[in-house]
């Protein structure tokens, strides 16, 4: 029988920081630095410092290391303050880091991977023409990704977590099929959904077509152990569909569903982001019975 999904809901207790501030040389249509100035400003080594320290003390126990990304499609984040989160990982055993990478060249990544970052959230696009139009990335491809996977995957599988959006304006069903293909030969243990946001009001399609996005979640959960909706979703959809994802067990995961969908089927709620490792659960408040 399958276990019902599990909520994640990081609040105070997994804080989301930008290394660049509000700054971004992308400016995605979706975003234009909106979901930037929701995070903590961490534009210089000891902004970091501080604020990590403040957080901690006030019980967060993770934080993802976030931020505008640069022409090239990897995060902006400089030297001093990934000696920042080297030192701070040192002096606290138990906190989890995770990064929004993006696509980093591997003297980066290594980088990264030496600070004892514990994983990389990691957008794969679902289509060539979403990088142009809607990642302002006609340079890359889809393939610069998958090879990315390659190389960090030396680190280990559970180094790196691949995020796909789903329901873009900019993309197939076919296309995003095709990528959970690809991914699937890794063997990774999770791989987390979001669901395309239009424009900067965190809206999605005025409808959406929910069985081009159970398909691929079904078709997901043949190839890895967890599938989850991650936090990007239009709140149209957690409206309109929350509940068919939860009521027919589409996941394993899923963040920020509303809260009358937690009480009605009895969601177990961890205060965390839904990538972390299921070893990891106990550095986070738990509510409910995880089975």
């Amino acid at each position: 029988m399958m276990k019902k999904p599990i909520a994640f809901i990081p609040g105070s207790y997994y804080v989301s920081l930008s290394t660049s501030g509000t700054y971004c040389e992308l400016n995605c249509p979706y975003c234009m630095g909106k979901y930037l100035a929701g995070m903590d400003n961490v534009s210089n080594p000891e902004k970091l410092r501080k604020v990590m320290e403040l957080h901690y003390a006030r019980g967060a126990r993770g934080f993802l290391i976030s931020g505008g990304f640069n022409r090239e499609g990897y995060i902006i984040i400089s030297e001093e303050q990934l000696n920042v989160v080297k030192e701070f990982k040192r002096s606290h055993n138990d906190l989890i880091i995770s990064i929004h990478a993006g696509l980093m060249p591997k003297k980066l990544l290594d980088k990264v991977w030496s600070v004892n970052v514990d994983f990389i959230d990691f957008e794969v696009p679902p289509s060539n023409r979403y990088l142009r139009y809607l990642k302002n990335l006609p340079g890359r491809d889809v393939s610069d990704y998958i090879e990315f996977i390659e190389y960090a995957i030396k680190y280990g599988k559970d180094f790196i977590v691949p995020h796909i959006v789903l329901h873009s304006r900019e993309s197939t069903i076919s296309d995003e099929l095709d990528v959970v293909n690809k991914l699937s030969r890794f063997k990774l243990r999770l791989i987390v959904m979001l669901i395309e946001i239009w424009g900067t009001h965190d809206t999605g399609s005025s409808t959406f077509d929910i069985d081009r996005i159970t398909t691929v979640l079904r078709y997901s959960k043949k190839f890895f152990k967890e599938v989850a909706l991650g936090c990007m979703r239009p709140i149209t959809f957690k409206i309109r569909h929350d509940e068919l994802i939860v009521q027919e067990k589409l996941v394993d995961r899923i963040v920020n569903p509303r809260k009358d969908i937690i009480i009605r089927y009895n969601l177990p709620v961890i205060h965390a982001c839904c990538s972390i490792k299921e070893e990891h659960f106990k550095l986070f408040p738990v509510e409910g019975y995880l089975g």
